[in-house]
């Protein structure tokens, strides 16, 4: 009897405990469990201008450091800001561009894209599951409608320009959370975008469940945005972040690395996005001094010609393609090396030969030990990134020969 009396007790007060945790659990679950991301906690805020820097401050203040901004109202001031929001204009002036086109919205985009020219684009897109991603540049005459803001020009940033991205669609669209190798400013033309954004220090926070090749810390998580499971993903529920709310005509610095989920609002939504690779210093900082006084506020993107793009087949790989619209992969590798002929040792070439393998690994999407010009074309950009941005080509002769893309 005497042993009962003390283990009745001390099981009644265990079961006492154990279920008010469980209660406890049932009713308060984590900080904004299977709510949209950023319910968690409250958010910072970030600096908001209603001007662009010029390139030096630009850099100093907020490239360097890693620190997002907000230019309200600043696109408004682009000669071609009301050509954007103009299905008429673009339709008449532009309709014949063909254009890649997603069919889905939400999350990450699976399916291989559907090319239509834009005409046809504008005729479904308000009543269609469709959504315009697709890079533009000279020659293309659309990049007469494209306006480089006056912090990016000087040559340091122009020099290291990767890609320009249309983006279009009717709104609604959620991509997944994820992360990009490059600096981006992105400029609303029309509709609003809500941006989540966490810093690149917090990497460890952030469940990146589909790494980039290149870099475990590169790449997109299968996270539920709209309905986070705070179980599933608990380093979510201390991860510090910022909120930034696009209007039309603003625009956005988002630093490279950084991690961000965009919702683009249910309405006729337009931005366009310009890429550059991260610069641990500002090459020709005396020249650029030198023009700040002197610079435009913007520049047409037409009058740049770009030195590093998305479509490499025109550039380094365009003598591995010869005229050709594949290449074998043996053929791929050895004609393309020698585009890198300042690579005199065994020990520098190795690196490269693996970052070239990597490259055509990722890009042989049919598996046939073969390149298309359309596989490096669609290429996913991630992979750009410790392939060019620590492998220089040789400069062709006739640098004016050469179409380059942002």
């Amino acid at each position: 009897m005497f042993v009962i009396g003390l283990v009745v007790p001390f099981t009644i007060c265990f079961l006492q405990e154990a279920t008010g945790t469980y209660e406890q659990a049932v009713l308060a679950p984590p900080p904004g469990h299977m709510q949209p991301i950023g319910s968690h906690m409250p958010p910072m805020s970030i600096e908001e201008r209603n001007d662009f820097p010029d390139p030096i401050e630009f850099y100093d203040n907020y490239v360097l450091p890693g620190k997002p901004v907000l230019f309200k109202g600043t696109a408004k001031k682009f000669p071609s800001y009301y050509n954007w929001k103009n299905d008429t204009y673009l339709k008449e002036k532009y309709g014949s561009w063909e254009a890649k086109v997603e069919t889905i919205k939400k999350g990450y985009m699976e399916r291989a894209p559907t090319t239509m020219n834009l005409s046809k684009f504008i005729d479904i897109y308000k009543t269609e599951s469709v959504y315009l991603v697709d890079t533009i540049a000279p020659p293309e005459p659309i990049t007469g409608d494209v306006f480089v803001p006056k912090s990016v020009l000087c040559k340091s940033f122009l020099d290291n320009l990767v890609s320009i991205v249309l983006w279009f669609s009717s709104g609604g669209t959620r991509p997944v959370l994820h992360n990009d190798a490059f600096e981006n400013i992105n400029c609303l033309y029309d509709g609003e975008k809500e941006f989540v954004l966490v810093d690149k220090k917090h990497k460890d926070l952030i469940p990146i469940d589909h790494p980039s090749p290149n870099s475990p810390h590169l790449g997109y998580s299968s996270v539920d945005t709209e309905q986070v499971d705070m179980y599933k993903y608990p380093s979510l529920t201390k991860v510090p972040w910022y909120k930034a709310n696009m209007e039309t005509g603003d625009c956005l610095f988002l630093p490279a690395r950084w991690y961000h989920h965009v919702h683009s609002l249910n309405s006729r939504n337009l931005a366009i996005n310009l890429w550059w690779k991260a610069m641990p210093e500002l090459e020709f900082r005396e020249e650029c001094e030198k023009k700040v006084s002197r610079l435009p506020q913007y520049e047409s993107l037409i009058q740049h010609r770009l030195k590093n793009g998305v479509k490499l087949e025109e550039l380094v790989f365009a003598a591995a393609f010869n005229g050709s619209n594949e290449i074998e992969e043996t053929k791929f590798y050895r004609t393309t090396m020698l585009q890198f002929s300042d690579l005199k040792s065994t020990e520098d070439r190795i690196p490269l030969y693996r970052k070239l393998k990597n490259f055509f690994v990722t890009a042989d999407t049919n598996g046939d030990k073969k390149l298309t010009r359309n596989e490096i074309e669609t290429a996913p950009v991630e992979i750009l990134d410790g392939f060019f941005l620590s492998q220089k080509p040789t400069p062709e002769k006739d640098e004016h020969s050469i179409q380059d893309e942002l």
